[in-house]
């Protein structure tokens, strides 16, 4: 029996890039966008994730971009607009008739962990000052 070689891919394909807009297409039938990481850049409100096959893609955000909750095309688990402050990853998925479904979000929580040190310094400042009275 001939052995014949064959050659595929081993892993994900490198993240792609897309622009903040109104609609930004993570998985468009003509599979211009050939990842399952995309990268969002810039700031703005997106509304939609465009037309796509049934794909599930992970998706990172920077701070300054809002995410409209508007079911049945685009759900997300908080039944509310999302405002992303710092960096995050989304999970979507599409259904294959163009609604999609967040599946999962989490936060670096750089934000919130900032606020809490900012608190214990002012804290610190405060018992330092008092001591030396």
């Amino acid at each position: 029996m001939p052995i014949l070689q064959w050659r595929c891919a081993h892993g994900d394909a490198a993240p792609v890039t897309l622009a903040c807009a109104a609609t930004v297409a993570l998985a468009p039938f003509d599979d211009s966008v050939d990842s399952n990481i995309i990268r969002i850049a810039g700031c703005g409100t997106i509304t939609w994730f465009g037309e796509g096959p049934p794909v599930t893609k992970r998706v990172v955000f920077g701070p300054g971009i809002i995410l409209v909750h508007d079911p049945p095309r685009l759900e997300l688990l908080t039944d509310a607009d999302r405002h992303i402050s710092a960096l995050s990853i989304g999970t979507y998925s599409c259904d294959g008739d163009g609604r999609w479904l967040e599946v999962h979000f989490t936060s670096t929580g750089a934000a919130e962990l900032s606020r809490r040190l900012d608190a214990i310094e002012q804290r610190i400042g405060d018992i330092e000052r008092l001591l030396k009275r």
